[in-house]
C-alpha cells in the first residue's frame, strides 16, 4: 500500500532558492480510483495536480486556494481547491475528456481564501493559445508577482518547485544570488531526474538525497485528497432550488426520492420528497 503522498521544503541558502517535491504517487493513485477520466484525458488530468499543488506551500494557518480553468479550446474544466493543511479535492469536466492539449485558449481564475478577509483575493489570466505545461508558471509570475517554475516528472508521479528568494541585506551582509531557475535546474536536474527515475515514497530517501545536494530540510506536509461535502450541504443546495423554481423543478410527480452526486467524491446521496415538503 502506498503511503499518503507529501510535499517537502527545502532550502538553499548559498545559491538563494527554495525547493518544494511532491512525492504525489498515492494522490494521482486516489484520483485514479474516484475519477473516470481516460487515456489523454488522465494524464493531463495528472500532469495539471502535479503541477499545481505545489502551490499549497505558499498557504498560511487557514488559507484556502482555489485554481478554476475554463477552457475554451479544447473544452473542459478543471478545478482544484486545497486548504494550508494539505487537504485537497478537485475534477476535470467533461469526464468523457480524452486528449491531452499542447495548448489552452481560455482563462484561470485563481481565488485565495484568508481567515482575516471576508473578501477572498481573486485574480484572472488569460491562457491565449498558451503551452499547458506553462499554466502554472504564468499563474505564479502574474499572480503570485515571483520567480518560480514547477518542472514535472515523466517516469513517477513526482514534481519541484523552484523558487528564486529575493536578495537582502541582514546585518550588513549582502547576500547576491547570480543563478537563474534555468542555471539553478540545470545544476540539480540530472540529479533530481535520478530521484524521480527512483520513484520512492520514503521521507528518508527523499531528504537524504537533498540535503546530500547541500539544501536544508525545512519541513514537509501529508498531502491527501478529502472532499468537504455532505448530506446537509447537499440537501441545502437542492432546496435552494426548490424555494426558486418549485418542486417540480427537481422531482416529477410521481417522485419520492432524488439520489444526487457530489462531482468531486463521486458520493451519492439520498434525499426524499417528504424531507422537502416538511
Amino acid at each position: 500500500m502506498l503511503p499518503e503522498s507529501r510535499l517537502y521544503s527545502f532550502i538553499d541558502q548559498k545559491e538563494g532558492f527554495t525547493v518544494n517535491f511532491l512525492e504525489g504517487q498515492k494522490l494521482i493513485n486516489d484520483l485514479a480510483i474516484i475519477h473516470a477520466v481516460v487515456g489523454g484525458g488522465f494524464q493531463y488530468y495528472r500532469d495539471a495536480i502535479l503541477s499545481l499543488q505545489p502551490m499549497i506551500s505558499f498557504l498560511k494557518p487557514g488559507e484556502g486556494l482555489g485554481i478554476y480553468i475554463d477552457s475554451e479550446e479544447p473544452y473542459f474544466r478543471l478545478k482544484i481547491e486545497m486548504s494550508d493543511q494539505g487537504q485537497m479535492r478537485t475534477l476535470l469536466l467533461p469526464e468523457s475528456f480524452n486528449e491531452f492539449p499542447k495548448t489552452i485558449i481560455g482563462k484561470c481564475r485563481i481565488v485565495k481564501l484568508s481567515p482575516d478577509d471576508p473578501q477572498p483575493y481573486t485574480s484572472i489570466i488569460q491562457l491565449d493559445d498558451i503551452d499547458f505545461h506553462q499554466v502554472v508558471n504564468k499563474i505564479l509570475k502574474e499572480s503570485y508577482q515571483i520567480n518560480s517554475e514547477v518542472f514535472l516528472s515523466q517516469t513517477s508521479d513526482q514534481s519541484v518547485m523552484i523558487m528564486k528568494l529575493p536578495e537582502i541585506n541582514v546585518n550588513r551582509v549582502q547576500t547576491h544570488y547570480i543563478l537563474s531557475i534555468d542555471d539553478y535546474w540545470k545544476r540539480i536536474g540530472e540529479k533530481t531526474q535520478e530521484l524521480y527515475d527512483l520513484g520512492t515514497t520514503e521521507q528518508k530517501d527523499i531528504q537524504d538525497h537533498f540535503e546530500r545536494e547541500g539544501l536544508i530540510f525545512l519541513g514537509s506536509k501529508e498531502i491527501v485528497f478529502k472532499c468537504t461535502c455532505s448530506r446537509q450541504r447537499m440537501f441545502e443546495g437542492i432546496r435552494s432550488i426548490i424555494w426558486a423554481n418549485g418542486m417540480d423543478s427537481v422531482f416529477d410527480p410521481s417522485e419520492l426520492h432524488i439520489e444526487t452526486k457530489c462531482d468531486y467524491c463521486k458520493t451519492s446521496y439520498l434525499l426524499t420528497r417528504e424531507e422537502f415538503e416538511s
